[in-house]
């Protein structure tokens, strides 16, 4: 059967994506300046109101997967996909895996080591650096997508109860995290996403029917997707301020509401800038097609330009500096994956 048609909004989303991923991190230092500060308010608000980004991520990677499978998956196909998309996951992680291990270890102690055993428990955990978790739930699943694909395609009653299906596991997860026993290394386990895994499957096997009930209903997602974006912070803000005692699992499931508006506001907004803004459309899906390069080098970025920055002892030099990191995350990280691009094609 013949491949569907390209999806270009899917880099316009990952643009935004990758954006919230850069203003998470370039702002993580300044949420600890003095609660109470303008300063501290500001960034707090931008960090947190920015973590539907990883979800974002993880149901991005299930339209893909089975918008682009699911017509015409068959027997046979799991080797040959293993071998394709881990080839092209697991390589850049190890790499940047030993690159991060070194790399960390010379600009915060100043001296470097290798140990094998250690460097291995941190492949298994993602945590040779603090962004590299997300490629263990990926590879988690991608070594799941031929069961999941195939259960999908035999059972009617599966295939419409995905969403609800997802949810209950990443419900059961979270409640025998922290009710039961704590499971080891519980952000990295695909259980922690599956409802938003499950969401994107859904949406890439009925994609068109979902694009334009998306847009029908824009003004409803939109509404959804602000209030439970401004319920999940704001309680943020009342913990932080000592003005509310709130259990966690109110905050997970604000948080499950924002990021599964977003993907379907996302969807509308990148198909009308396609359609009207074909300037910025250009600029966005350029960013989103770097995506994954800028996600593997901005830490080092960022980490080069706090480590060589000299301490900002007034406020306002803070914020610019913090401003800047954010940039620098973005188009710095930009500028070399297009670099490492041109001259990989001038060598071939």
């Amino acid at each position: 059967m013949p491949s569907r048609p390209k999806l270009p909004e899917i880099d316009l989303i990952r643009a935004i994506a990758i954006i919230a991923v850069v203003l998470i991190h370039s702002t993580s230092g300044a949420t600890l300046l003095p609660i109470g500060s303008g300063s501290q308010t500001i960034f707090f608000i931008l960090n947190k109101a920015s973590l539907f980004t990883v979800p974002l991520f993880i149901w991005i990677s299930g339209v893909v997967l089975f918008y682009t499978y699911y017509d015409r998956w068959g027997p046979g196909m799991s080797h040959v996909f293993w071998t394709k998309r881990l080839q092209r996951i697991l390589i850049p992680y190890v790499l940047c895996s030993l690159f991060y291990y070194l790399f960390n270890q010379f600009m915060f102690h100043g001296t470097v080591r290798f140990d094998m055993i250690y460097f291995i428990k941190l492949l298994i955990s993602g945590n040779a650096s603090y962004h590299l978790y997300y490629m263990v739930i990926i590879v988690q699943f991608y070594l799941l997508f031929p069961l999941l694909i195939t259960m999908v395609r035999r059972s009617t009653t599966v295939r419409r109860a995905l969403i609800p299906i997802g949810i209950v596991v990443q419900a059961g997860a979270y409640f025998i995290h922290h009710e039961v026993y704590p499971l080891p290394e519980y952000a990295s386990l695909f259980v922690s996403y599956t409802a938003l895994f499950a969401f994107g499957a859904f949406v890439g096997i009925h994609y068109s029917a979902i694009a334009a009930w998306s847009e029908r209903y824009r003004h409803l997602t939109g509404s959804i997707m602000c209030l439970a974006g401004a319920t999940f912070v704001g309680m943020l803000l009342l913990h932080q301020y000592g003005r509310a005692s709130i259990g966690n699992s109110w905050f997970e499931l604000a948080l499950l509401v924002y990021c599964m508006a977003v993907p379907l506001w996302a969807v509308q907004w990148s198909l009308r800038r396609l359609a009207a803004s074909p300037k910025l459309s250009i600029v966005l899906t350029a960013l989103g097609a770097a995506s994954f390069g800028i996600y593997l080098v901005h830490p080092a970025l960022l980490t080069l330009w706090g480590r060589l920055t000299p301490n900002q002892d007034q406020i306002w030099l803070y914020d610019l500096h913090t401003i800047a990191a954010f940039f620098i995350g973005v188009l710095g990280s930009w500028l070399l994956i297009r670099m490492y691009a041109a001259m990989k094609k001038g060598s071939a």
